[in-house]
């Protein structure tokens, strides 16, 4: 038995597309999705992603991003999530999603079960079983201990943190499966997913890289109007693109102040700071430059 699974496209159908076709030639008998399929990124072939998935009947699992833009959509929801400018990003992938849509992402289910041979089942989820945040990449503790107990399989593959990780843990083989469109490792022409193969009694996993289009991917964000709708942390998305290094993170957790900046002045002011800090700020700027 063999499976493939794919997980944080985050709305990169050229490297979506380089994977499926990569995944032809394994011949699995399943792929699989472990979601943030359709996440924010500065990529803007979210409804491709999502129309190429479904064309292609692959499940997949919700992830945080999908979850949050079914709550973007929700009229009861957060109005800071539909209004923030630090959420600019999230807003202009969310508003892309026809009400069908919406619905069908609302009833993606936070984890699939595959029955494997002699009762080795595969699990797959997001980040852990019950939550779309926490991963048992950054620590098994006592609830993490609960949650990985709580599953009957012998395999726990995840998404969210985009690393080639694994652990053994208790006779489950915990493994995330990198990226399938936001690797974040500095190879700006590859993209990631994951081979699992049933044989020899247990289940053995290999990491497949693949090689695609990312300057015809360049050109469709430059050629878009994310720069001009995504504010400036939509800028530090596209400089994640160019460069495939997680700039984003960084900046909220060291950089950004604990008060947010209250307008877009502000943001854009401290964005540029940040680029700057980085030595990146140059390389963005020709592309920007228009908007400021």
């Amino acid at each position: 038995m063999k499976i493939a699974v794919i997980t944080d496209v985050h709305s990169n159908y050229h490297g979506l597309s380089a994977v499926l076709n990569d995944i032809e030639n394994e011949k699995p008998d399943f792929i699989i999705g472990a979601g943030d399929m359709v996440g924010c990124s500065a990529y803007v072939g979210s409804i491709e992603v999502w129309n190429a998935l479904h064309e292609k009947e692959i499940p997949f699992v919700m992830g945080n991003e999908e979850e949050r833009i079914v709550r973007f959509h929700n009229p009861s929801s957060d109005s800071y999530l539909k209004e923030a400018i630090q959420f600019r990003p999230l807003q202009f992938r969310a508003k892309q999603f026809p009400t069908m849509h919406i619905d069908e992402m609302s009833a993606l289910p936070i984890r699939l079960t595959l029955e494997g041979p002699q009762k080795q089942d595969v699990l797959v989820c997001h980040a852990s079983p019950y939550d779309l945040h926490r991963s048992p990449m950054l620590g098994i503790d006592s609830r993490m201990e609960e949650d990985l107990r709580g599953v009957n399989a012998q395999v726990i593959a995840v998404g969210h943190h985009h690393k080639r990780w694994y652990q053994d843990w208790e006779g489950k083989l915990l493994i995330m499966a990198g990226s399938a469109g936001l690797p974040l490792r500095g190879k700006i022409d590859e993209v990631d997913y994951l081979i699992l193969t049933f044989h020899k009694q247990k289940w053995h996993f290999e990491y497949q890289s693949v090689t695609y289009n990312y300057r015809a991917a360049i050109q469709e964000i430059i050629g878009s109007d994310f720069l001009e709708k995504s504010s400036p942390i939509g800028w530090l998305m596209f400089d994640e693109v160019l460069t495939q290094e997680d700039h984003l993170i960084p900046f909220f957790n060291k950089y950004c102040p604990d008060e947010k900046p209250d307008s877009l002045e502000k943001w854009t002011k401290l964005v540029i700071e940040y680029l700057d800090f980085i030595d990146r700020w140059e390389v963005v700027k020709p592309y920007v430059r228009h908007l400021l």
